[in-house]
């Protein structure tokens, strides 16, 4: 039997069935890889108790608070082997967070687009917010981080399609995509003024549900700590950190 509590757990309340992970391994050292088990459970199902869905800052959008109480598990639930439930976690995440930085390339193009419309639409001081070297400045690094986001994924998606360790690559992307996307929205915002702030325009919008994207899939700082893990080690096996920035050659 199994007992849990989880607090916010995504489209908990759309789900047909729920892969649930549970700690199983008393002889593995507790954070290990090894110690924990992926069950299949079909839902509704006793011992599957939805207490309430979360609301957010862009609303209710079906996170619910889980509580799991003696709920009945069998070997047949098992999905991909005793101990194996956080290296199915982890290669589903991989791309996964590919996917979600696809979407956010997106929105960050859509807010670099409006950002230069407002610019060449909006005349203010004598002469147009896209003559200005302040606003002109805003589009280019928008422009720069848009750039480095695709090439980016990009990379990260050839060294899955190749069956290569893809790792540091995928966090990076992330990473990286994930504060872009904040930053290009905000400063769409900027040079939209007090539209920008308001809902008439969808940006407000989108720089609610881009807060989420620096720590949906792993927060910022656990990025962070992996990335650093991974460089120091590269170089401590072959005396470069070429290999934990992208290994290309150039």
């Amino acid at each position: 039997m199994i007992n849990g509590h989880k607090w916010f757990i995504s489209n908990a309340r759309r789900a047909s069935f729920a892969i649930l992970i549970a700690r199983t391994e008393d002889d593995v050292p507790e954070g290990h890889r090894g110690a924990n088990t992926a069950f299949l459970i079909d839902l509704p199902q006793e011992g599957w108790n939805d207490v309430r869905e979360v609301e957010t800052m862009h609303g209710s959008t079906g996170h619910s608070e889980i509580v799991i109480k003696d709920l009945r598990v069998t070997d047949s639930q098992i999905l991909g082997g005793r101990g194996n439930g956080h290296r199915l976690g982890q290669y589903r995440l991989g791309p996964a967070r590919l996917a979600h930085c696809m979407r956010w390339i997106s929105q960050a193009e859509t807010a670099l687009d409006m950002m230069v419309d407002r610019a060449l639409n909006r005349h203010s001081h004598g002469s147009l917010l896209a003559e200005k070297q302040g606003v002109q400045w805003l589009i280019a690094d928008s422009a720069m981080e848009l750039y480095q986001c695709k090439l980016m994924v990009l990379h990260a998606a050839y060294k899955i399609d190749r069956g290569e360790d893809f790792r540091t690559e995928v966090s990076m992307a992330k990473h990286f995509v994930a504060n872009s996307l904040n930053r290009i929205i905000d400063r769409a915002i900027q040079v939209h003024g007090a539209l920008g702030y308001s809902t008439d325009t969808p940006l407000a919008h989108m720089f609610q549900h881009a807060r989420w994207a620096r720590f949906a899939d792993g927060a910022d700082e656990i990025h962070q700590m992996r990335i650093a893990e991974r460089t120091i080690a590269a170089y401590q096996a072959t005396g470069s950190t070429a290999s934990a920035t992208g290994d290309l050659p150039l």
